[in-house]
């Protein structure tokens, strides 16, 4: 997609966009990252905006590829300058929610951050079974370079290890569990519990998934 940022303003201005997270964070355009607020860094913080038609006084940005799912505030601000500037005025704001790749209602994906949808059988494994973590720091950046282990607890009982508890980072918080085995799926009801600490210091904040597991052919 493209043009998930909108604002109004008058025809024939330039325009730039922010973007802040929900602790005030913003984002950092040529580091592809949120980090706190800085005046030395704020020509990185611009999101260049086009307007729409010939002079359709309507201007939209892309949303920067990178930014993990949430929900954020965005502001257009008018260049006053040949940069931008702490001083130029901000001439629309809104929020917008963000699944991760689409503009969409959070209730898209899971509270939890895990990827949806996924359909689980009782006894059937499932393959690189998808989780999404963010770090513990800020609960809204994704975890990387990290190492998660998993526990499972089984019909209401004590948690436990996994039988196949190996991980593969994917990139941009996202990790790949080997297998979810025939053997931790023989039961009706399931709970996944996550962790995972940072190579270089730091860790996730725990991921708990509860599930009713659907009874295939046979069992």
């Amino acid at each position: 997609m493209a043009n998930e940022l909108q604002g109004s303003y008058v025809h024939g201005a330039t325009v730039y966009a922010l973007l802040r997270s929900r602790n005030a964070q913003i984002w950092n355009n040529s580091m592809s990252a949120f980090e706190g607020y800085s005046t030395t860094n704020y020509s990185g913080y611009s999101i260049s905006a086009t307007e729409q038609g010939v002079a359709s006084a309507y201007y939209v940005a892309n949303m920067p590829a990178s930014v993990p799912p949430g929900t954020y505030a965005a502001l257009f601000k008018a260049q006053q300058g040949s940069d931008p500037a702490e001083t130029d005025p901000t001439v629309d704001a809104g929020s917008v929610d963000w699944n991760g790749s689409n503009v969409a209602q959070l209730s898209d994906i899971s509270v939890s951050g895990s990827i949806q949808p996924i359909q689980l059988q009782r006894g059937v494994q499932i393959k690189n079974y998808p989780i999404y973590l963010k770090q513990s720091s800020d609960h809204i950046s994704p975890f990387t370079s990290g190492i998660v282990s998993g526990q499972i607890s089984k019909d209401g009982g004590a948690f436990g290890p996994l039988q196949s508890g190996a991980f593969t980072e994917t990139g941009h918080g996202l990790y790949a569990l080997q297998a979810l085995t025939s053997g931790d799926l023989s039961c009706n009801t399931m709970s996944l519990l996550f962790t995972g600490v940072g190579v270089s210091g730091g860790a996730c904040d725990p991921l708990v998934q509860t599930f009713i597991l659907q009874h295939a052919s046979g069992f």
